[in-house]
């Protein structure tokens, strides 16, 4: 193994069991963050991150000895460049940053070297327990890789073994470990529960939501989004599927070629491993779902009784009461009422009423209206009335008339008696309006036409009309 067999990492774990571990860890951090901005992290720019770290660091730096170089130590009576250095030495010594090479522009290269990536990662998401999207992540993951198990085409089908069947493991166990991870943080959440003696106590960690944001997160979007059930059901369907397909026998032939085994022994290792994943997807996740559904609903009964019990100045107020119907049950009628009395007379119920600041506000006045309200009473007179209606009637005179009407029909007859009105004879609105008007005034006595309704009707760009015979009356 690499870290006892490479001398170069026998030092490895030092800065995080030290005196100043806390910010040996902040600055190893510092330089991750800012390697991933830049192509290429070089020793300047890593010491002036350090430099600006160490000057508004909230913790006292101890005087220690980094090296067995007595010189070579950190110490608050030194300045932040010196301390920086002395840091960059510290980290090549330990293997975490990469030993000295010239880059382009003639500055050395501090490059932090990936297992100390790996690790600081590592440390991060396990002990700070930022779990947001690790589970649906893990899923979605198991998804695509065996999905591409299924497209001859896809990059991973040339290398299966290595590049579908490893991972898909590692993702497995990784949701697994998750899973285990969330069972934990209920137990962990009730032990805090249970410590807690004050109602401010609960009200903080009822007001922050601190069980829904560090803990359930994640769970909850696995149980309200109708996603990820669909996905979990493909992929047991895909699990089912791998074996039938060319995909299998070349994991098969990989693994036989990577480990130097038979044939029969390959199968068997694959096959055990995609049993393994198969029985965890179909039966060990719903398993551990329901353990934890279990666990989350113990967790809130807890958490309500606890509320309870601080309410009642730590008494369990449910027992009382269930004590206190069962002596009243085993009471004689007269004992009983004499002692529902005794507790009616240790309540003393009052009715207030708060008096609204509306109530005692000082209407304004209003200012007083000094302008006549009132209203016109004119009349018109009878000849005024006359002349108005005559006005009227000759500046809005009726267009489709009995005069009009007889007058357009004349103009459409010309010298003939009778005439059939056809969907040429109508042009416009204004010929359907004066062939409705001849329908209505057809047994006027004032109007010379007479109107015969044939059969069927004749659809034009106004409406739609009967068929109609026009004729003069005789």
């Amino acid at each position: 193994m690499i870290l006892f067999d490479n001398a170069g990492y026998e030092r490895f774990f030092n800065p995080l069991c030290c005196k100043n571990k806390r910010i040996y860890y902040e600055c190893i951090l510092r330089l991750i963050e800012k390697s991933k901005s830049v192509p290429l992290l070089y020793e300047t720019d890593a010491r002036d991150c350090l430099i600006w770290y160490l000057r508004n660091c909230a913790y006292a730096l101890e005087e220690e000895e980094l090296t067995e170089n007595a010189e070579e130590k950190v110490s608050n009576k030194k300045s932040e460049t010196e301390n920086a250095g002395a840091i960059l030495a510290y980290f090549r010594r330990c293997g975490w940053i990469a030993e000295r090479e010239i880059g382009r522009n003639g500055d050395n290269i501090a490059t932090v070297l990936p297992y100390c990536r790996k690790l600081i990662d590592a440390i991060e998401r396990i002990f700070r327990r930022d779990t947001s999207g690790i589970l649906t992540n893990h899923i979605f993951a198991v998804y695509d890789i065996l999905h591409s198990a299924f497209d001859s085409d896809h990059g991973r089908a040339v290398r299966p073994y290595s590049n579908i069947l490893v991972p898909l493991s590692d993702h497995v166990w990784d949701l697994k470990n998750e899973l285990l991870a969330l069972k934990d943080s209920i137990r962990s959440i009730m032990c805090m529960v249970i410590r807690m003696t004050e109602m401010n106590s609960f009200g903080r960690f009822l007001m922050k939501d601190e069980m829904m944001h560090l803990f359930f997160n994640d769970y909850f979007f696995l149980k309200r989004d109708g996603l990820l059930p669909g996905y979990i059901a493909e992929i047991e369907r895909m699990l089912r599927r791998i074996a039938d397909t060319e995909v299998y026998g070349n994991m098969v032939k990989e693994y036989r070629n990577l480990k130097q085994t038979e044939e029969g022994q390959a199968k068997e290792t694959v096959d055990a491993q995609l049993s393994e994943i198969q029985n965890f997807i179909g039966y060990e996740y719903a398993k551990e779902m329901d353990y934890i559904d279990k666990k989350i609903n113990g967790y809130y009964n807890l958490y309500s009784t606890r509320i309870l019990m601080v309410l009642g100045n730590h008494m369990n107020m449910q027992s009382c009461l269930n004590d206190l119907l069962l002596t009243l049950k085993e009471l004689g009628r007269e004992e009983k009422q004499g002692a529902i009395l005794a507790l009616s007379e240790s309540f003393r119920l009052q009715s207030c009423k708060y008096v609204g600041r509306k109530s005692i506000e000082r209407r304004k006045k209003r200012k007083p209206n000094r302008k006549s309200g009132a209203i016109v009473t004119g009349r018109l007179s009878e000849e005024e009335k006359a002349k108005l209606t005559g006005e009227l009637l000759h500046e809005y005179p009726d267009r489709y008339g009995v005069g009009q009407a007889a007058a357009y029909f004349g103009r459409l007859l010309g010298d003939r008696d009778e005439i059939r009105v056809v969907k040429e004879n109508i042009a416009g609105r204004e010929d359907a309006m004066m062939a409705a008007a001849g329908m209505i005034y057809s047994g006027a006595e004032d109007f010379p036409y007479e109107v015969e309704f044939l059969d069927g009707t004749m659809e034009t760009e106004a409406a739609t009309l009967s068929n109609i015979r026009i004729r003069r009356k005789k």
